[in-house]
């Protein structure tokens, strides 16, 4: 069986992982938010569990009747209690009364009712009921959570005085704006944690750890920050510089200690484009469970990483890219150097619309006008900011014909693609930083792209073309016929400035003379 879980979104699993046999108390000043952690709970149990809801001024039906049906246990019994004045003497009877229905061993309880039953329960009172309601638990191995709605400060109090008996504690409210979650104390299997807050979103999946809690995160275990759990190669033979290095032949065992791990350092090697992929969803998952102050570092052990794989794996949690050839005394610099980093990239939770506004269109070459303006809506009006990508306006010198220029082209990355307009080139290259536009251009030109045109003019995007052109332009590409007025009109220019002027020209012999 899975963990049970509270099943927060990014919080850390000992923050609301539930131990067997443990007794679990949430305050939660509205009821509606008690109905959505109730589901979120429930919804994050597995098929195997058993799991039994009992509610008090609810209908239980109602709590779950919008959880998705391949989600939560298999087998899930539902039960009601009283919401009036006897709603007290039904809670003091609670492990009687759910022993008549014969609880399975093992099973995970839900109790869900109102605070306002509760505030005549003295500190004694709610001592015995927690120290039997303990005993009983541990008897038969089960669990029980507690989702108590209503504002009630003073049973709040009562109850944090009693972390011999409750397993945890804490409370979720609303306050300017914004959800707070207050842990006052957590026991599970990995620890136990104290006195943190959070700042939580809603949404119809539950609650999660809001944007600006996870761009800086205050709550973070660093008593492992100086463990280096390191792929074997990363490291070219050489054996562990410290008892804190540990070394892993291969990297499903790495991601699996890696998974327990909160700041330490954690190292993947990576040979083949092919890999990126792969590597970036098990960064995604691993930043996911461990948070932000987890170091992750990707060194490349073959040149095989493009700017587009490169941002890929950053986006997905990579703190450092090292590039091939690095030497390892370098490398080791550059991991140090990684110490005491918080990964502030934005978690993206649909890793799938991620690739695929990092993947490149399935188009190359020239286009016709329609076609290209078409290709470049597409890729900015969902770009998210995580790729930069050149578009460029490019005017021939004159002294050619199109199709002349045309040959001169070379475009074999997807998402590259060129289209002439009125005589103009216009060139986009997909994921192309403004620092790779001169090698770009040397690869895609056979000539030296400055004796092909004369003017090279950065674009800032689509928004700038005269689209209407674009969309009203042939189909096809008549290219010659679309050049030949531009051609004509600067041969003209080129004469009536300078006249047919002979030019000294040097040939470059392209074998040696014998």
């Amino acid at each position: 069986m899975g963990h049970v879980t509270l099943a927060i979104r990014h919080l850390q699993d000992e923050q609301m992982l539930l131990r067997q046999g443990r007794l679990y108390w949430v305050t939660l000043d509205l009821a509606t938010d008690a109905e959505i952690l109730a589901r979120q709970f429930l919804s994050g149990l597995s098929q195997e569990h058993i799991a039994t809801l009992v509610c008090s001024g609810t209908d239980p039906q109602a709590v779950v009747e919008s959880m998705a049906a391949d989600c939560g246990p298999a087998e899930l019994r539902l039960f009601g209690m009283p919401d009036d004045a006897s709603a007290h003497l039904a809670f003091k009877t609670l492990t009687s009364d759910l022993q008549r229905i014969k609880i399975a061993r093992g099973s995970h309880l839900l109790l869900m009712l109102n605070c306002a039953h509760l505030e005549t329960l003295s500190t004694h009172q709610l001592q015995r009921w927690c120290e039997s309601t303990r005993e009983w638990l541990l008897n038969i191995d089960c669990t029980l959570l507690v989702l108590c709605s209503g504002q009630a400060p003073l049973l709040h109090e009562r109850l944090s005085s009693l972390n011999e008996q409750l397993a945890g504690l804490a409370q979720l409210y609303r306050q300017d704006g914004a959800i707070h979650y207050q842990l006052n104390f957590w026991h599970s299997q990995l620890g136990v944690c104290a006195a943190q807050a959070f700042d939580l979103q809603a949404s119809d999946s539950g609650f999660a750890l809001s944007d600006s809690q996870l761009s800086s995160p205050s709550q973070t275990r660093t008593d492992d920050q100086r463990i280096y759990l390191t792929e074997r190669s990363a490291l070219e033979g050489t054996a562990p510089l410290s008892e804190q290095w540990r070394l892993f032949e291969h990297r499903a065992d790495l991601l699996q200690q890696a998974s327990h791990a909160r700041a330490a350092c954690v190292i993947v090697t990576l040979e083949s484009n092919q890999d990126v992929e792969p590597l970036a969803r098990q960064l995604h998952k691993l930043r996911e469970q461990c948070g932000a102050a987890l170091k992750i570092i990707v060194r490349e052990i073959e040149a095989c990483l493009r700017y587009r794989d490169e941002r890929l794996l950053l986006t997905c949690g990579a703190n450092l890219i090292v590039p091939a050839k690095t030497t390892l005394a370098n490398f080791l610099s550059m991991v140090e150097s990684a110490q005491g980093q918080i990964w502030r990239h934005r978690q993206t939770a649909d890793i799938q619309s991620l690739f695929a506004r990092l993947r490149p269109p399935a188009r190359r070459g020239i286009l016709p006008p329609s076609e290209f303006i078409d290709l470049l809506d597409e890729v900015y009006s969902g770009a998210s900011g995580e790729l930069a990508h050149q578009l460029l306006r490019l005017r021939p010198r004159g002294d050619l014909n199109i199709d002349q220029y045309l040959s001169q082209i070379t475009l074999r990355r997807f998402g590259d693609v060129a289209c002439v307009l009125d005589g103009v080139f216009y060139l986009f290259l997909f994921a192309c930083r403004a620092d790779g536009l001169e090698p770009a251009l040397g690869n895609i030109c056979r000539l030296p792209w400055q004796d092909i045109f004369s003017k090279c003019e950065v674009l800032s995007g689509a928004d700038v073309l005269p689209r209407q052109a674009f969309i009203n332009a042939p189909k096809t590409l008549e290219v010659s016929r679309q050049a030949s007025g531009q051609v004509t009109a600067d041969l003209t220019r080129a004469i009536s400035q300078s006249g047919y002027a002979p030019q000294r020209i040097t040939l470059v012999l392209s074998e040696p003379c014998s």
